[in-house]
């Protein structure tokens, strides 16, 4: 059985295609608490693009907070501790400033349950974060 974390925008892309949302039923998979904040934040404020339609899916809380409570039911959710994020930091040194700092929380994470791949819709934000796990589409 593979692997697999979930970054946000992974799990939007799950909100919004079955076959996306079907990749859960098979192998394993992890994502972070933190990860449930920002699908929330997207989901109930600007929404997610519906591909080829032009128009956005944005959910009421209600329905954001039952789908996220699905999706949660279906990972692994794994967390840092302060230390294991500071010492995070220390090794990365300086590839990791700014913003990319919540790219390289979701790598550790990753990291940490042993994850092969990182899902997400934006693989360039992961790039040189992931040490040996592949960075795909979802």
């Amino acid at each position: 059985m593979k692997k697999y974390y979930w970054d946000s925008s992974a799990m939007i892309n799950a909100a919004v295609s079955e076959t996306v949302a079907e990749r859960l039923d098979f192998d394993t998979h992890f994502a972070r608490v933190h990860n449930l904040s920002e699908s929330f934040a997207i989901m109930t404020g600007r929404g997610a693009e519906i591909r080829g339609s032009g128009a956005r899916a944005v959910w009421s809380p209600k329905d954001a907070r039952r789908w996220l409570r699905d999706f949660a039911s279906k990972v692994t959710i794994v967390n840092l501790s302060a230390a294991e994020w500071l010492d995070g930091l220390d090794q990365a040194g300086s590839k990791v400033v700014g913003a990319r700092v919540y790219d390289y929380g979701h790598a550790l994470a990753a990291a940490k349950a042993g994850a092969e791949v990182v899902l997400t819709r934006n693989p360039s934000d992961f790039e040189g974060l992931t040490g040996n796990a592949v960075i795909e589409h979802p």
